[in-house]
């Protein structure tokens, strides 16, 4: 039942498929293993910079809502922590669709610590 979950550990599960993939291309990208082709890479950094955005908005979302109801006293009913972390994540990845900002910054600095040139990316789009 939902009732004997944690919300922490229903977090951790939601977020894990598309973190672990994030992660694995990050690690890749670091001991030089991502593809060769530049489109690829360009892709990579995409996929790891939509994620790590997701995850900042996951976490500003949280802390919002740990502020909300530290100022609430209403008692919350069995399952509403774990609701509102599948919630939470949900909304999460709709705001990193649209993307905060981060995304660009991201990919861009991925581009610098692999010695790619965005220009190069682009014109072969």
């Amino acid at each position: 039942m939902i009732d004997n979950l944690s919300a922490t550990s229903i977090q951790q599960s939601a977020l894990t498929d598309n973190t672990y993939k994030a992660i694995d291309i990050v690690r890749k990208l670091e001991r030089g293993q991502a593809s060769s082709d530049v489109k690829d890479q360009a892709e990579d950094n995409k996929k790891v910079a939509k994620e790590m955005e997701s995850l900042f908005a996951y976490q500003l979302l949280k802390v919002m809502r740990e502020t909300n109801s530290s100022m609430s006293e209403d008692e919350k009913e069995n399952g509403y922590d774990a609701y509102m972390s599948l919630f939470d994540v949900e909304v999460s990845k709709l705001i990193a669709d649209r993307g905060l900002g981060l995304q660009d910054a991201i990919i861009s600095w991925l581009e610098r610590s692999q010695g790619v040139d965005s220009k190069i990316i682009n014109s072969k789009e």
